[in-house]
């Protein structure tokens, strides 16, 4: 078995391998795996935090191809989805006890892409050439649902099938869905009636007012794009296909709530900033 002589700042600890372990599938049968899974998952880290390429994934790490290879199948099964919605109940479950979701809040973020690949487009009002990252989260900016698509496409048209993605996840009691003015549609208003059992509720710019302003509840959504700007590969949008960029965003919030759950000694405790 490949054993690592160096260890990054990403790599996990042992109490956080821990709770990721027991949802990493393991196949019977076959020949003995060889890979040591904890390696893959360090490289995976490696990659979203730093931002590196594939090709130039360090020596210490699994082959590439290896890596890529397991990072690949989890997309696909559910492993990832699995993980992070474990960690955030866990999460929720350790700072809101007993406490229901009953509001939630939606937002893009438009970012530049660095190649080709699939689902490109020009956000004009952003002056932005790539992809948009549409997110739902909860009070406490904790990922709900998330969909990638080509930056030229209207956060009110992408809304719905962002919505329907929210269905399995544990929203049941959210009575109010907070936007902003760019989900002011009539034909998304008509889409929540019929399909969701809670309101969409526009906040709005206050009148008069220049430049950027903090709208109320919404700043919760911002404040998840700022923590997902902590990862360098999340800087611009540098995969090919959608479901790739997906599914960095969900392993950004996995190692946030990661951290949140199992703290480094030698890491700050993780605290919430007060709003200014």
């Amino acid at each position: 078995m490949f054993m690592r002589r160096q260890s990054y700042p990403s790599d996990v600890t042992d109490p956080r391998w821990r709770l990721i372990e027991p949802q990493l599938p393991v196949y019977p049968g076959g020949r003995p795996r060889t890979t040591n899974l904890r390696d893959v998952v360090d490289a995976i880290f490696y990659l979203l935090r730093t931002g590196c390429q594939w090709r130039y994934l360090p020596r210490d790490f699994p082959p590439r191809s290896t890596v890529w290879r397991y990072f690949d199948e989890w997309r696909h099964n559910g492993t990832l989805d699995t993980i992070h919605d474990l960690l955030r109940k866990k999460v929720r479950t350790a700072e809101k006890p007993y406490s229901p979701r009953t509001t939630a809040s939606v937002d893009s973020q438009s970012v530049d892409t660095t190649g080709g690949g699939e689902q490109r487009g020009r956000d004009n009002a952003k002056n932005v050439d790539g992809r948009k990252r549409h997110i739902v989260v909860d009070s406490m900016g904790l990922l709900l649902a998330v969909l990638v698509t080509a930056a030229n496409v209207d956060d009110a048209q992408a809304a719905a099938e962002l919505f329907g993605r929210l269905e399995g996840q544990p929203v049941g009691k959210v009575r109010r869905m907070f936007a902003d003015s760019k989900y002011h549609n009539y034909a998304l208003y008509e889409w929540v009636e019929d399909q969701a059992p809670w309101e969409l509720v526009i906040v709005r710019r206050p009148d008069g007012e220049q430049g950027w302003v903090k709208l109320p509840i919404r700043w919760t959504v911002e404040r998840t794009f700022a923590w997902l700007g902590k990862c360098r590969r999340l800087s611009k949008d540098r995969e090919r296909s959608v479901l790739s960029s997906e599914a960095f965003v969900k392993l950004a919030m996995i190692h946030l709530m990661l951290n949140r759950l199992e703290p480094k000694e030698t890491d700050a405790a993780f605290h919430y900033p007060r709003a200014a």
